[in-house]
């Protein structure tokens, strides 16, 4: 392969899966690779030498041992304003908190390497991909082993004061008593997530495995509150900010089985009316694993034409 084209190595970093591509300006990828989170990044690990050792071990494969002009990294974590540091990273241990990835990274790697949150990556991506103008707001919310969020606010993402802003799994939920994985009590994800949905299996259905759920039990009512959970999810998130656009993906829709119908009846009855919920405009990203590292790419090539875009 050719890297002489301006290749952004872009990296997915998910709950349950890692994934590496090569893309270039056009967004076209190449060297699609997948693979396990906790496999990547076992209890224990420097997360730092084993990403190092990925990148290379990676071009090695797939580009002649030549490095790519840039690497950028999605990460499900809180990320500091300045995307250089991993503030906290609750679903994968192995990852400290202030981890400060990209100072060790360009060091190891001698290119520019950068960081967001995942989920902001995707946003990016399908922005591109459904045609979406960013004109006032877009909103986006990803239900995968957490809650993913980003906001787009006047054609930028939202970073907030401290860059970490849109964390909407971790609102609270009144009367809620269970522990998050970040450490606070009563947040949205330990309700409706991966996470919950696991704990709805192992309580409620022991014998089906997770992906065939929704294809055998869509109808109990443990499944059909977690899907009415998710739809007031959404219309909290519609109602707060009435966005140009609503986009929903993530890998519990993708899910063989799930009620997208149902998710989009409970949306549209908690959304207020008349305004926003008549003019909603609901969008769902398609679903592809290569996502997430082609929105790196873009956000990449962002930073490195504009040093200030964040």
């Amino acid at each position: 392969m050719n890297v002489d084209k301006n290749y952004i190595l872009g990296i997915d970093i998910g709950g349950t899966n890692m994934r590496f591509g090569l893309v270039d300006p056009e967004n076209r990828m190449e060297g699609f690779t997948r693979i396990s989170t906790r496999d990547a990044f076992p209890d224990g690990c420097d997360p730092a030498e084993r990403l190092g050792r990925f990148i290379r071990g990676y071009c090695e494969r797939n580009a002649g041992g030549k490095m790519p002009q840039a690497v950028s990294i999605g990460f499900p974590s809180t990320i500091n304003r300045a995307r250089t540091v991993v503030v906290q990273t609750p679903n994968i241990p192995c990852i400290p908190d202030n981890f400060h990835v990209v100072g060790e990274l360009e060091k190891e790697l001698g290119i520019p390497v950068f960081i967001n949150r995942d989920v902001n990556n995707l946003l990016l991506f399908d922005l591109e991909d459904l045609g979406v103008e960013a004109r006032e707001c877009v909103a986006a919310i990803y239900f995968g082993t957490g809650i993913g969020n980003a906001l787009m606010v006047d054609g930028k993402i939202l970073l907030g004061h401290n860059g970490v802003a849109a964390e909407l799994g971790h609102m609270p939920v009144y009367g809620n008593t269970r522990q998050c994985m970040c450490g606070n009590i009563s947040c949205l994800e330990t309700v409706v997530s991966g996470i919950a949905l696991e704990r709805i299996q192992s309580e409620s259905f022991p014998r089906t495995p997770i992906p065939f759920l929704f294809q055998r039990h869509a109808d109990t009512p443990e499944l059909r509150t977690f899907v009415e959970g998710m739809g007031q999810t959404v219309a909290a998130e519609v109602n707060l900010f009435d966005p140009d656009c609503m986009i929903l993906g993530g890998g519990l829709l993708q899910m063989d089985g799930f009620p997208e119908k149902a998710l989009f009846q409970a949306v549209h009855r908690y959304t207020r009316k008349p305004y926003p919920e008549r003019t909603l405009d609901l969008r769902y990203s398609r679903p592809n694993q290569e996502n997430g590292t082609v929105g790196a790419a873009i956000y990449a090539r962002r930073r490195l034409a504009e040093s200030s875009y964040l």
